[in-house]
């Protein structure tokens, strides 16, 4: 009678196991599914993220916030748009222009850095520097509607009403070198990790250098001494 009672027992206890590795194993699978969804979207939200990924994964993808909306004749840059003239100006959709230098560079940059096989650090840097490109050439169209690139601002007002004016360098002219020199730091980078890149495991020793490790780590054999009888020889 006392091992039936143990026995059953044992049987209440594996239940008892089981039914918490089974609640354990659901528990477990409720936080991995909030964890594919670390962000709390709703599922429309899901699926915009989703498309989102697969337009960042797309060659240009990750430039898509660069160019600008087209305003047509309100544009900032409209007098030395060329598509204005021949009613080519697509108002609301991004600035065709921009778009078009954005692929052009990309595919120059892509040969130039062999972007198809390059790291993802490498093809960020390549954001930053088509994003200042850009940028020049937005602060380019603005010098040439200005004409000069020193333009005179109010330095005061007197008593009179009389304005004075100061010569000053063109803000377009100093944003085009801020946008200049941003680019060019980002090309010493991307100069710097393709250098290390060819270093990396591929740098040849000198036979100095190997016969001085060699001797660091105790390569050379031992050689016997030679018998006295040749040693006159």
């Amino acid at each position: 009678m006392s091992d039936e009672r143990e026995d059953l027992e044992m049987d209440e206890v594996t239940v008892l196991d089981l039914d918490e590795r089974s609640e354990a194993i659901t528990n477990r699978e409720n936080f991995e599914s909030n964890i594919r969804n670390l962000w709390g979207h709703s599922e429309v939200g899901v699926q915009a993220k989703q498309a989102a990924m697969t337009m960042l994964s797309t060659k240009t993808g990750m430039y898509a916030k660069i160019p600008i909306l087209c305003k047509a004749d309100s544009c900032p840059y409209a007098e030395s748009c060329p598509l204005l003239a021949y009613d080519l100006a697509p108002l609301g959709e991004f600035c065709p222009i921009e778009t078009a230098q954005i692929e052009l560079r990309y595919e120059g940059y892509s040969k130039d850095f062999d972007l198809e096989y390059a790291s993802f650090t490498d093809k960020a840097i390549v954001s930053e520097i088509i994003n200042a490109d850009i940028m020049m050439e937005r602060c380019k169209a603005m010098m040439a509607k200005e004409g000069v690139p020193v333009t005179e601002v109010v330095a005061g007002i007197a008593e009179n009403g009389e304005i004075y004016t100061r010569p000053e360098v063109s803000k377009y002219w100093d944003a085009y070198e801020k946008a200049q020199k941003k680019r060019n730091e980002a090309y010493q980078l991307m100069m710097a990790t393709r250098r290390d890149k060819k270093d990396d495991g591929n740098k040849s020793k000198s036979l100095t250098e190997i016969i001085a490790d060699a001797v660091t780590e105790g390569q050379f054999v031992e050689v016997e001494e030679r018998p006295d009888k040749f040693k006159g020889e």
